[in-house]
Protein backbone atom coordinates (compact mmCIF):
# COMPACT_ATOMS: atom_id res chain seq x y z
CA UNK A 1 0.00 0.00 0.00
CA UNK A 2 2.97 2.37 0.91
CA UNK A 3 4.74 1.94 -2.58
CA UNK A 4 1.03 2.34 -4.31
CA UNK A 5 1.02 5.80 -1.98
CA UNK A 6 4.82 6.58 -3.38
CA UNK A 7 3.75 6.03 -7.05
CA UNK A 8 0.50 8.02 -6.79
CA UNK A 9 2.59 10.93 -5.10
CA UNK A 10 5.74 10.26 -8.18
CA UNK A 11 3.29 10.09 -11.03
CA UNK A 12 1.68 13.65 -9.64
CA UNK A 13 4.77 15.11 -8.97
CA UNK A 14 6.08 14.12 -12.66
CA UNK A 15 2.56 14.88 -14.91
CA UNK A 16 2.82 18.30 -14.74
CA UNK A 17 6.43 18.54 -15.39
CA UNK A 18 6.19 15.92 -18.46
CA UNK A 19 3.29 18.53 -20.11
CA UNK A 20 5.81 21.31 -19.90
CA UNK A 21 6.64 22.88 -23.31
CA UNK A 22 9.36 21.35 -25.69
CA UNK A 23 11.51 24.70 -26.32
CA UNK A 24 14.65 24.75 -28.89
CA UNK A 25 17.99 26.11 -27.93
CA UNK A 26 20.19 28.28 -30.09
CA UNK A 27 21.65 25.36 -31.55
CA UNK A 28 18.56 23.84 -32.43
CA UNK A 29 18.71 20.97 -29.55
CA UNK A 30 14.80 20.49 -28.18
CA UNK A 31 14.83 20.98 -24.43
CA UNK A 32 11.79 20.22 -21.45
CA UNK A 33 13.59 22.76 -19.24
CA UNK A 34 11.61 21.43 -16.39
CA UNK A 35 12.58 17.72 -16.63
CA UNK A 36 16.15 18.92 -17.66
CA UNK A 37 16.67 20.17 -14.48
CA UNK A 38 16.69 16.44 -12.67
CA UNK A 39 15.85 17.72 -9.29
CA UNK A 40 17.53 20.76 -9.13
CA UNK A 41 16.09 23.82 -8.43
CA UNK A 42 15.83 26.07 -12.02
CA UNK A 43 15.73 29.90 -12.73
CA UNK A 44 14.58 30.75 -15.96
CA UNK A 45 14.89 33.95 -17.04
CA UNK A 46 13.17 35.67 -19.72
CA UNK A 47 14.64 38.44 -21.78
CA UNK A 48 13.97 40.44 -25.13
CA UNK A 49 17.39 41.14 -27.15
CA UNK A 50 15.57 44.63 -28.02
CA UNK A 51 14.73 46.10 -24.59
CA UNK A 52 16.35 48.31 -22.79
CA UNK A 53 15.70 47.10 -19.42
CA UNK A 54 17.00 43.34 -20.23
CA UNK A 55 20.14 44.86 -21.57
CA UNK A 56 20.59 46.85 -18.18
CA UNK A 57 20.11 43.55 -16.37
CA UNK A 58 22.61 41.48 -18.73
CA UNK A 59 25.87 42.58 -15.75
CA UNK A 60 23.57 41.21 -13.25
CA UNK A 61 22.02 38.45 -15.16
CA UNK A 62 26.45 37.04 -16.02
CA UNK A 63 26.50 37.56 -11.96
CA UNK A 64 23.68 35.29 -11.22
CA UNK A 65 24.71 32.40 -13.80
CA UNK A 66 28.25 32.64 -12.18
CA UNK A 67 27.01 32.86 -8.47
CA UNK A 68 24.56 30.19 -9.15
CA UNK A 69 25.05 28.01 -12.06
CA UNK A 70 26.92 25.19 -10.70
CA UNK A 71 24.33 25.25 -7.71
CA UNK A 72 21.16 25.64 -9.75
CA UNK A 73 20.03 25.31 -13.54
CA UNK A 74 19.94 28.15 -15.19
CA UNK A 75 17.59 29.03 -18.75
CA UNK A 76 17.84 32.58 -20.27
CA UNK A 77 14.72 32.68 -22.50
CA UNK A 78 14.64 34.84 -25.74
CA UNK A 79 10.56 34.97 -26.08
CA UNK A 80 10.61 36.77 -29.25
CA UNK A 81 8.48 36.22 -32.48
CA UNK A 82 11.07 37.02 -34.99
CA UNK A 83 14.48 36.72 -33.28
CA UNK A 84 16.82 34.17 -34.83
CA UNK A 85 19.25 31.98 -33.30
CA UNK A 86 22.52 34.05 -34.61
CA UNK A 87 20.80 37.27 -33.35
CA UNK A 88 20.29 35.69 -30.03
CA UNK A 89 23.98 34.33 -29.22
CA UNK A 90 25.54 37.76 -30.65
CA UNK A 91 23.50 39.04 -27.90
CA UNK A 92 24.21 37.26 -25.27
CA UNK A 93 27.90 37.39 -26.57
CA UNK A 94 27.86 41.27 -26.46
CA UNK A 95 25.95 41.22 -23.46
CA UNK A 96 28.29 38.86 -21.53
CA UNK A 97 25.41 36.66 -20.82
CA UNK A 98 24.71 33.01 -21.64
CA UNK A 99 26.99 30.41 -19.64
CA UNK A 100 23.26 28.67 -19.07
CA UNK A 101 21.52 27.61 -22.01
CA UNK A 102 20.13 29.94 -24.47
CA UNK A 103 16.52 29.05 -25.67
CA UNK A 104 14.36 30.55 -28.19
CA UNK A 105 10.92 30.99 -27.25
CA UNK A 106 9.27 32.55 -30.76
CA UNK A 107 5.56 31.82 -30.10
CA UNK A 108 6.36 32.80 -26.15
CA UNK A 109 4.17 29.47 -25.23
CA UNK A 110 6.86 28.41 -22.91
CA UNK A 111 6.61 31.96 -21.37
CA UNK A 112 2.80 32.09 -21.35
CA UNK A 113 3.37 28.11 -18.93
CA UNK A 114 5.73 29.68 -16.82
CA UNK A 115 3.16 32.89 -16.79
CA UNK A 116 6.17 35.43 -17.14
CA UNK A 117 4.68 38.47 -19.16
CA UNK A 118 7.19 41.07 -18.85
CA UNK A 119 11.20 40.90 -19.90
CA UNK A 120 13.13 40.47 -17.98
CA UNK A 121 11.28 38.21 -15.19
CA UNK A 122 12.55 35.84 -13.65
CA UNK A 123 11.09 31.88 -13.04
CA UNK A 124 12.01 29.71 -9.97
CA UNK A 125 11.55 26.16 -9.61
CA UNK A 126 12.06 23.79 -6.81
CA UNK A 127 14.02 20.65 -7.14
CA UNK A 128 10.67 19.21 -6.77
CA UNK A 129 9.03 21.16 -9.96
CA UNK A 130 6.95 23.83 -8.05
CA UNK A 131 6.42 26.95 -9.07
CA UNK A 132 8.40 29.21 -6.36
CA UNK A 133 9.13 32.45 -7.86
CA UNK A 134 7.93 34.64 -10.31
CA UNK A 135 9.27 38.07 -10.79
CA UNK A 136 11.64 40.77 -10.88
CA UNK A 137 15.84 40.19 -10.66
CA UNK A 138 16.09 43.22 -8.38
CA UNK A 139 14.41 46.71 -7.26
CA UNK A 140 16.62 48.99 -9.90
CA UNK A 141 13.08 49.67 -11.87
CA UNK A 142 10.63 50.80 -9.90
CA UNK A 143 8.45 52.19 -13.22
CA UNK A 144 8.99 52.18 -16.88
CA UNK A 145 12.08 54.38 -17.44
CA UNK A 146 12.21 55.13 -13.31
CA UNK A 147 15.47 53.57 -11.61
CA UNK A 148 17.69 53.66 -9.17
CA UNK A 149 21.48 54.18 -9.32
CA UNK A 150 21.88 50.58 -7.42
CA UNK A 151 19.44 47.91 -6.42
CA UNK A 152 18.55 47.83 -2.94
CA UNK A 153 16.83 44.68 -2.59
CA UNK A 154 18.23 41.58 -4.81
CA UNK A 155 15.08 39.31 -5.21
CA UNK A 156 16.23 36.44 -7.28
CA UNK A 157 19.25 35.97 -5.47
CA UNK A 158 17.27 35.66 -2.20
CA UNK A 159 14.47 33.67 -3.76
CA UNK A 160 17.75 31.17 -5.34
CA UNK A 161 19.65 31.36 -1.35
CA UNK A 162 16.14 30.27 0.08
CA UNK A 163 15.23 27.54 -2.24
CA UNK A 164 19.16 25.90 -2.01
CA UNK A 165 18.40 26.11 1.51
CA UNK A 166 15.35 24.26 1.57
CA UNK A 167 12.71 27.16 2.22
CA UNK A 168 10.07 28.60 0.23
CA UNK A 169 11.28 31.79 -0.75
CA UNK A 170 9.22 35.54 -0.07
CA UNK A 171 7.58 36.97 -3.20
CA UNK A 172 8.90 39.67 -4.94
CA UNK A 173 8.42 42.90 -3.37
CA UNK A 174 7.37 44.57 -6.27
CA UNK A 175 6.24 43.97 -9.91
CA UNK A 176 8.82 43.12 -12.72
CA UNK A 177 9.73 46.55 -15.16
CA UNK A 178 10.29 45.92 -18.92
CA UNK A 179 9.31 45.14 -21.70
CA UNK A 180 5.88 43.09 -22.21
CA UNK A 181 6.54 39.51 -23.35
CA UNK A 182 3.39 39.22 -25.96
CA UNK A 183 1.66 35.50 -25.55
CA UNK A 184 -0.99 33.71 -27.18
CA UNK A 185 -3.05 34.92 -24.66
CA UNK A 186 -2.38 38.35 -24.82
CA UNK A 187 -4.02 38.95 -28.32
Amino acid sequence: MAMLGLFIAMTSLTSGLIASPVVADVDGNRHRPLLEAAGKPIAIIFIAHDCPVCNTYAPEIGRIETKYGGLVKIDIVYSEPSLTAAQAKAHAKAYGIGRAVLLLDPGSNFAAYCHARVTPQAVVYDGQGRSVYSGRIDDRYYALGQQRPAPTTHDLARALDCVLAGKVPPSAAGPPVGCFILTPHST
